[in-house]
């Protein structure tokens, strides 16, 4: 019996092919998109997972309050650790003191690489979860020592280990490599992350790290804890919340708490004190799109086989006759919905699989189709019962319905119910197609106000690198000349900071008229006089900072915003005190947006220094190429420190990065709209493809009695365009309240035009008015006489 209802559902299916084929693409691509999704999803969600105990490990955290508002850092003072470790020494297992991921120069003879690395704290090995595969595993390290990572000593030594080898650490220290280890997942947050050395190993190439040892005050330090077994991560975060104010009585009144390690990667920001999980809305907003897009592939499905119920409704007649049952014609018809639904899943991990590149480079991920994985088969498998299911369910106990003497007479098989049933579900896809596109539309918008924003300085032909090596140290003035000299550039500066982030903040400046109950907090920036013509920023009042005045040691620039929070009307020549140093304002600049482009930008202070400073940024010569530009750059580089790798970087592309959540949710959207508005079109085109064959002799008819081409094509597409304006209506509200709570957490967004809801709804009666009329043009063009024939 099973063997004959296959045979009969894949005559079935043979006999209409354009169904067929219809129904499986559909399907199949609907399908292809959830699997990548869904992959995605995983990937988003394990993030971290690597690490065995990644439950009981937190980065410490702390709320400080100012002027009402709490903000949140992830800095502390190195002896907080120490501190931690003696009060709460049942409560944590570890407390590692850590470096940021900076990059650094590592050279071995004439090869030289940058690599991002950590130096941490004894115990940060457990923190991290490394899995050392060459050499001897170590908790403590010697200062002299560090480990690599599989990638970095390929890099260096090729397929040779370097268990043994010297290596020159930013041309400062000689360190040895004592092991290697296997490279971090790329779904953690360390994946970057090249090699790991002791925080003794970081005093020892920077001074005011060392300086730091007993500093409460400086904030430069993240502070990894490992709680202990059985312990609970809220209880202990509030067990240490006051450990620093008890020291420091800080007047922001300063908070700690942990932040876990599972949460690191979606919930990265924080409003108020609270962790906003911007990630995490990134992923309940594409699982939902994945879920629709499988719901339009299914309605696809469910409208495609119930419209063709007439056709097939002398067939179940006789089955009737015959005496088939209910029961039996609905396992036919399931079979019949599962070959294709398995054809579908096959299509689906073939498309799967060939767009798999391009997906990953849409997320900038590298995720990887797990064929063989138990939990992958076992998904497909369900994935499949559960569409085949849900796709065939409707249709079987549809068709199986029909009533044999009706079905025999020739009677119509449908009802009004069916049909409105039917006009539903395609006002359904329109509705998401178009829903979709309208968001896409704004977040690609709201993207473009974040890029073309004014930042207040010229990041055209823009460059800055890092000083690493001492031998690029205490040469401003000569480095300036040579590469003046070169053409390369037409200006060069120093600052404490790269102009693309904003790296200290600082407290503590007094003013005349400042309230004694005010907290707070500027950004704070040192720089060399020509930093202004280096990144053409603008002077609104006042002058820039000038070598022709030796008091400007003592002089403060302020941008906008602090102007306006110090409540200043004439703020030149106003005296600001700060570190037992009195301070001059000299100028006033337009605000130079260094964080996100979609926040205001804060008060910020630029102070100036001669000389020597860490960071160098130049202005590359705009009558030269930019790689002629940088070679020159690079050559003036060389004769400082010949053995140096620079690690130039582009100002308007470190920018960019800030941008790359945005972009990678607007990236997502895009295709995924593209596939959803590939799938209803494909729907649709059956849908009209069977109306057309139902109306044949009627277009014939009207045809002999004098209809137009052009009052053919009309009457078949006029009930399309009234469902595509009922899929607008009930789109467009919907859209509207998704993308005003998208733009809800950012404080510089877009206006929502409905300007947009109007040009996308045209565009889609368009794209679906030419899939239909194309159709309906071949119906009409059709000779009357074949239509009139009968069987």
């Amino acid at each position: 019996m099973f063997k004959s209802y296959i045979k009969i559902a894949w005559r079935s299916l043979s006999k209409n092919k354009l169904y067929t084929i219809l129904n499986i693409m559909g399907l199949g691509s609907g399908m292809a998109a959830a699997i990548l999704v869904g992959l995605w999803l995983v990937d988003e969600l394990s993030a971290n997972h690597y690490h065995e105990d990644y439950t009981r490990i937190g980065l410490l955290h702390k709320n400080r309050q100012y002027n009402g508002s709490i903000f949140t850092e992830v800095s502390n003072p190195v002896p907080l650790g120490q501190e931690l470790k003696n009060l709460f020494a049942d409560d944590l297992d570890e407390v590692v003191v850590s470096s940021y991921g900076g990059e650094r120069s590592l050279r071995i003879g004439d090869k030289t690489v940058i690599r991002r690395g950590l130096f941490m704290q004894e115990g940060g090995i457990d923190i991290l979860g490394l899995n050392i595969i060459q050499g001897t595993l170590k908790r403590q390290l010697e200062p002299n020592t560090i480990y690599l990572s599989e990638s970095a000593n390929k890099a260096l030594f090729g397929n040779q280990s370097g268990v043994g080898q010297v290596i020159r650490l930013d041309e400062n220290v000689d360190v040895e490599v004592i092991g290697v280890f296997e490279d971090l997942p790329k779904n953690s947050t360390y994946k970057s992350i090249s090699f790991y050395g002791s925080f003794q190993l970081f005093e020892n190439l920077e001074l005011w790290v060392k300086n730091s040892r007993e500093d409460w005050g400086n904030n430069s330090f993240p502070i990894y804890i490992k709680i202990a077994s059985g312990a609970d991560m809220d209880l202990v975060s509030e067990k240490i919340k006051n450990t620093l104010y008890n020291v420091t009585k800080d007047i922001s009144t300063p908070e700690l708490f942990l932040h876990p390690m599972e949460k690191w990667h979606l919930y990265q920001e924080f409003k108020n004190g609270k962790a906003i999980g911007t990630g995490l809305k990134n992923v309940r907003l594409f699982a939902i799109i994945g879920v629709l897009i499988l719901l339009l592939a299914s309605i696809n499905f469910m409208n495609l086989s119930t419209a063709r119920s007439a056709k097939r409704a002398k067939e179940i007649g006789v089955r009737k006759a015959i005496g088939s049952s209910n029961r039996q014609l609905v396992k036919q018809f399931l079979i019949e919905t599962y070959i294709m639904v398995i054809l579908s899943v096959v299509i689906a991990l073939v498309l799967a699989r060939l767009f798999l590149p391009t997906f990953n480079t849409l997320t900038n991920d590298v995720i990887q189709i797990p064929w063989l994985h138990p939990i992958f088969i076992s998904a497909i498998v369900v994935f499949t019962l559960a569409i085949g299911f849900l796709s065939g369910s409707y249709p079987a106990l549809y068709l199986s319905s029909f009533k044999a003497v009706k079905a025999l007479k020739g009677t119509k098989t449908y009802s009004k119910k069916e049909s409105v049933l039917r006009k539903g579900l395609v006002v359904t896809q329109f509705a998401i197609s178009i829903g979709l596109i309208i968001c896409t539309v704004f977040i690609y918008q709201q993207i473009d106000l974040g890029k073309n924003r004014p930042m207040g300085y010229d990041q055209n032909n823009l460059i800055f690198f890092q000083k690493r090596s001492n031998e690029l140290k205490g040469h401003f003035f000569a480095m300036r000349e040579n590469l003046l000299n070169s053409g390369g550039i037409v200006e060069m500066s120093e600052s404490s900071g790269p102009i693309t982030e904003m790296w200290t903040m600082n407290s503590g400046f007094e003013w005349e008229g400042k309230n004694p109950e005010s907290r707070d907090n500027f950004i704070t920036l040192r720089v060399t006089p020509e930093f202004g013509k280096t990144t053409a920023w603008e002077i609104l009042k006042g002058r820039d900072f000038s070598r022709d005045f030796s008091t400007d040691t003592e002089a403060i620039i302020l941008n906008e915003s602090a102007v306006e929070y110090m409540g200043f009307e004439n703020p030149i020549d106003q005296m600001i005190r700060w570190e037992g140093v009195n301070y001059k304002v000299v100028g006033v600049c337009k605000n130079l947006v260094m964080e996100s482009p979609f926040e205001k930008v804060k008060p910020t202070v630029f102070t100036m220094r001669k000389a020597n400073l860490p960071f160098v940024t130049m202005r590359m010569n705009p009558d030269l190429s930019v790689s002629e530009s940088r070679s020159r750059v690079t050559k003036v580089l060389q004769g400082f420190s010949p053995n140096g790798e620079f690690n130039i970087k582009f100002a308007n592309e470190e920018f960019g990065l800030k941008l790359w959540r945005e972009e990678q949710v607007a990236k997502l959207a895009s295709s995924l709209s593209i596939m959803a508005i590939f799938i209803s079109l494909l729907g649709i085109f059956g849908l009209s493809s069977f109306m057309a064959e139902q109306r044949n002799k009627e277009i014939g008819i009207r045809k002999i009695l004098g209809a137009s081409l052009k009052n053919i094509i009309r009457l078949m597409t006029a009930d399309f365009m009234v469902l595509m304006i009922l899929g607008c209506i009930l789109a467009f509200p919907i859209a509207y309240i998704f993308i005003d709570n998208w733009l809800s957490k950012y404080e510089l967004k877009i206006n929502i035009s409905w300007m947009i809801f109007m040009i996308v709804g045209f565009a889609a009666i368009i794209m679906v008015m030419l899939t239909v009329g194309i159709r309906s043009f071949k119906t009409a063009n059709m000779n009357p006489i074949k239509s009139l024939r009968t069987e």
